[in-house]
């Protein structure tokens, strides 16, 4: 798994805590749902403003999010 799809299960699981669907999501960040989709589907990189804005959404920094996908990605437990 590279970081972008590291990124999309964290945001996901980050989702799943607050038990929000995906058009919860995309109502916070006025991410079209279809966009959202192809983002966590890992089919399209997701730009460093709508990571921001995803970010802010769910209430993390972009540095925490991004650390909790590296930690993913390396194997470590996470949320």
């Amino acid at each position: 798994m590279e970081i972008q799809g590291a990124i999309a299960v964290q945001i996901k699981a980050e989702m799943a805590a607050k038990d929000w669907k995906q058009a919860d999501l995309s109502k916070e960040t006025g991410i079209v749902g279809s966009t959202l989709s192809r983002y966590l589907a890992g089919s399209r990189d997701i730009p460093l403003p709508v990571f921001a804005d995803i970010a802010k959404a769910l209430g993390l920094s972009m540095i925490e999010l991004a650390a909790r996908a590296q930690r993913r990605l390396d194997g470590e437990n996470v949320l």
